[in-house]
């Protein structure tokens, strides 16, 4: 029997590093069928992110167990992961749960590499374990309950917006949960669309989305999120949003079409909610870039995507023309009248694009040499994208 325990326990922890990957991968099958809880992760967030945090565990028992020191910067991960977590909807008890498992899955593995006459070290490792697990398991807890807390002062903020956006006074709620009212506010509509994404994975596009409004007002904001996006309120003492935000959205694998609108008095937030969301729609239908539009930025666009009772006429004159030729004047128009880009653009001979032209032109009764002809050809194409 060895003298010494921790010589002992260092020798049975080396014996288990090279399997630390075939480990992971047995962990997080085991996890996937004994806790129900874990079926509402993607596969490939359970794959991936709950290997990492599995793998970064394990390797760290095992430094720990061969006399290496365990700093506080070791359990970042865990913490990180726990407030993720806990925004996916995950119980705590399941996180714990899964802990539990990979910890034990451990100990089997050590029992299994030791030796005869390593019995004190195979006890060492044991007392070691639950020291390790209890500072996961502490570090874990503390973070998903702060989350839980931030997600608290979420839904009281998310109440007053609910209220403001419906047109109702907010006085009431805001007192009830107490939540300070502005003035007046930037109304912020963000169109980011699920793209058949899982729920848990719409919800951490939104929590990312909160996430960087809060970074960008230094503050908690506002909002008011279904699957597809919604409304943020930025009080007008802070700073105007600018293309930074999109980008910094977009650095996270959210895209998309910010409409911007300004309520100068509270009583006025759902009617700049409603042209906020106008714009940012408008945008993307008329194939604009992800990023921050106000209503200057798609003025002619805006204004034709209500066009009354006309508008379906407008859009309906170009049902005359063939495949070819309607693509032929969106690529002419997209090009600012030059044939010989246009011409690049369709792959085509300049001499083709000036016959499809001039058919386009016999058929609408429209001059495309003409003021008159290209401002209506121009807005029946404009009308007619607008309308899907």
């Amino acid at each position: 029997m060895d003298d010494d325990p921790a010589l002992s326990a260092a020798r049975i922890a080396a014996r288990c590093e090279p399997g630390v990957n075939r480990l992971t991968r047995q962990i997080v099958a085991e996890q996937a069928t004994a806790i129900p809880g874990l079926a509402i992760l993607p596969a490939r967030l359970r794959d991936v992110e709950m290997a990492a945090s599995i793998r970064h565990g394990l390797r760290l028992f095992l430094r720990f167990a061969q006399g290496g020191a365990a700093a506080d910067r070791d359990l970042r991960l865990f913490r990180e992961r726990a407030a993720q977590r806990m925004t996916e909807g995950v119980p705590l008890a399941t996180l714990l749960s899964a802990y539990l498992l990979a910890y034990r899955s451990m100990w089997r593995t050590l029992c299994a590499a030791a030796l005869p006459g390593e019995e004190y070290g195979l006890r060492l490792l044991g007392e070691l374990m639950f020291q390790t697990l209890e500072r996961v398991t502490n570090a874990v807890s503390e973070a998903y309950l702060g989350q839980a807390a931030l997600a608290e002062r979420g839904e009281a903020l998310r109440a007053v917006a609910r209220t403001l956006l419906s047109g109702q006074s907010a006085d009431d709620v805001a007192a009830r949960h107490g939540v300070p009212l502005e003035p007046g506010y930037r109304v912020l509509h963000l169109a980011i669309g699920p793209d058949g994404l899982s729920p848990v994975e719409v919800r951490r596009r939104l929590h990312t989305a909160q996430a960087e409004l809060d970074r960008h007002a230094g503050e908690p904001v506002m909002t008011w999120f279904g699957p597809e996006g919604g409304h943020a309120l930025l009080p007008l003492r802070l700073p105007p949003p600018n293309d930074r935000l999109p980008r910094h959205l977009a650095e996270a694998d959210v895209c998309v079409h910010i409409g911007l609108s300004v309520a100068e008095r509270r009583e006025d937030v759902a009617a700049a909610a409603g042209q906020a969301t106008r714009i940012a729609e408008v945008a993307r239908a008329a194939g604009r870039p992800e990023g921050l539009y106000e209503l200057s930025d798609v003025l002619l666009d805006y204004h034709l995507s209500a066009p009354g009772a006309s508008g379906a006429e407008l859009a309906g004159l170009l049902d005359v023309l063939d495949p070819s030729l309607l693509e032929t004047l969106e690529a002419y128009f997209a090009a600012d009248f030059d044939r010989r880009a246009t011409a690049r653009a369709l792959n085509v001979h300049p001499n083709t694009v000036d016959n499809r032209l001039a058919r386009a032109s016999a058929l609408l009764g429209a001059d495309l040499r003409a003021s008159h002809g290209i401002l209506l050809v121009g807005t029946a194409l404009t009308t007619r994208r607008l309308a899907g």
